[in-house]
């Protein structure tokens, strides 16, 4: 696991550092005081740092437990990387279309403070979905809908398919039908082959995170 986190680090590192400075503005209701770097201006916004993860193991082995879910070895890499606020990717456009028509991923915020509280709400919030075999660990686009892994088609080491649903389609299914993963099929929309390959391609893009109060 040690490499995996070390791996996730040598991609986020370098895109944290590229970030513009607004990227790390967020209300100070939201930032934890040993994640503040500077004081809250007249507004009430605060910048904020990002800092090494102290999530274990064993609390990412309780959020499984709990939802009876397996995430991706890489993923639990991810949460044991880095405390952030907030962090926003901007997807990839090939020829003036983003890739299963999602604009960016917002990722659930991992504060020091809060730590896996906003992931378990998001998988939570759609937990329906967890029956059909797909497990929510972010957003599309101003929420319009979870990022989900497909882990019914997870690969030899353990990673999956990264995909997400409008919450349009998902509500107009309604709950007993998004448990069916034949029901879900029509809406599932792919982003990217694994959760490997989402952090290599968004990590190294050229555009900077966006931070919006939530």
């Amino acid at each position: 696991m040690i490499e995996k986190v070390y791996w996730i680090k040598e991609h986020l590192g370098p895109y944290f550092s590229g970030a513009v400075d607004m990227a790390f503005m967020h209300v100070q209701e939201k930032v934890p005081q040993e994640m503040r770097d500077g004081e809250v201006d007249e507004e009430g916004w605060v910048k904020w740092k990002p800092l090494d993860s102290t999530v274990g193991e064993d609390e990412i082995r309780a959020v499984e437990s709990e939802y009876a879910v397996e995430f991706p070895p890489l993923f639990k890499a991810f949460l044991m990387s880095y405390h952030y606020v907030s962090l926003q990717f901007d997807n990839v456009e090939v020829d003036g279309e983003y890739l299963g028509d999602c604009h960016f991923i917002e990722m659930p915020s991992l504060s020091s403070e809060e730590k896996l509280q906003s992931l378990e709400f998001l998988i939570n919030a759609w937990e329906p979905l967890l029956s059909a075999g797909y497990v929510p660990f972010a957003e599309c686009e101003d929420s319009q809908g979870p990022v989900c892994f497909d882990t019914m088609r997870r690969q030899e080491d353990g990673d999956c398919p990264v995909v997400w649903f409008l919450h349009d389609h998902l509500h107009e299914l309604g709950e007993e039908a998004s448990r069916n993963r034949d029901h879900l099929a029509p809406y599932v929309r792919p982003i990217f082959g694994s959760f490997k390959e989402m952090i290599t391609v968004l990590c190294s893009q050229e555009s900077v995170m966006e931070n919006t109060e939530e």
